[in-house]
Order: C-alpha cells, then sequence, then structure tokens
C-alpha cells in the first residue's frame, strides 16, 4: 500500500513478473486474484505478464486460446482494466529472422484508478 504523506490518499501499486513456464502460469493467475485490495482502495498494477491479454497481442497465430481465457477470467475476477499503450503495438520480440512478437507488458487499474 503507497500512502501519500500529508493526505488520505493511498493506493496499491503491484508490480509483475510472470512465469514464462506453461505448467505455472494458473498457479499465477489464481495469485493474482488474491492480491485484488478490499473495495475502496485504487489499484494500479503494472506487469510483465509473460501473457497474451489478447490474440491481436501476438503477430503469429500459435496462441494458447483456452490459457488467454483463463488470464482474462483472472484479471475480471480483480475488476481490472487494461490502460491501453500508445504508438506501441508490441512490446516483446524473440530477436529471430521471422520474429515473434507480443505484447507482454501492460498497466492495469481498477474502477477506483
Amino acid at each position: 500500500m503507497v500512502r501519500i504523506r500529508d493526505s488520505n490518499v493511498q493506493y496499491k501499486l503491484t508490480t509483475v513478473y510472470g512465469p514464462t513456464d506453461s505448467s505455472r502460469k494458473d498457479a499465477f493467475f489464481a495469485e493474482l486474484i488474491g492480491q485484488k485490495p478490499p473495495a475502496g482502495i485504487s489499484w494500479l498494477m503494472a506487469c510483465d505478464f509473460n501473457q497474451i491479454y489478447r490474440a491481436r497481442d501476438k503477430n503469429n497465430r500459435n496462441i494458447n486460446r483456452s490459457r488467454i481465457i483463463r488470464f482474462r477470467a483472472a484479471l475480471q475476477s480483480c475488476e481490472l482494466k487494461e490502460i491501453h499503450l500508445q504508438n506501441r503495438r508490441f512490446t516483446w520480440s524473440n530477436e529471430r529472422e521471422n520474429p515473434t512478437l507480443c505484447k507482454h507488458d501492460s498497466f492495469f487499474c481498477n474502477a477506483e484508478w
């Protein structure tokens, strides 16, 4: 919890680096849900989830749609909305000749934010 000195302003700031190992993603989604603050607390999350949020967040069709659905369900359970990046579609590349490009880095916030 962050509190701004000399004011009543407080908010939760969460920074996330998600697992790269697919077998750990569901446990990570559950942990994310457990981070949800009580009602009335502003929440900002800065993230490298190592997980795409939508199919269009990757430049090829090699995606796991069921994992995207579970990830979105976790975000919805936390009542988080994406703060859209401007002027940048992808944030990661595997640096190969025919690169895979993904948007792994995101910012999310709740309605109180």
